[in-house]
């Protein structure tokens, strides 16, 4: 079991720093239930290439260890005990 919390962890680390290129992110959370790796991360515009941005991190840093991706367009919409991974800009 603590394999698999470091490999999610680094899922997780691999994600942020390829999220952490674009501009179009402002924050990124997650938060496990059950057996899934929950990710919100939050968006300053809700254009196609701005979500398109998150499925090509994912993809290119995980493509066989898919999270579950939740695009918000406001932090308010991320559940409240969703563990803050970062800011990327304000």
């Amino acid at each position: 079991m603590r394999h698999l919390r470091g490999e999610v962890q680094l899922a997780l680390d691999r994600l942020m720093t390829e999220l952490g290129k674009s501009d179009a992110v402002i924050s990124v959370h997650s938060q496990k239930i059950g057996t899934e790796m929950h990710v919100w991360v939050v968006l300053r515009e809700w254009s196609r290439a701005a979500r398109d941005v998150v499925y090509e991190a994912q993809l290119t840093v995980d493509p066989e260890f898919l999270l579950e991706i939740h695009l918000e367009d406001s932090a308010d919409e991320v559940p409240a005990d969703a563990e803050l991974m970062g800011v990327m800009r304000a």
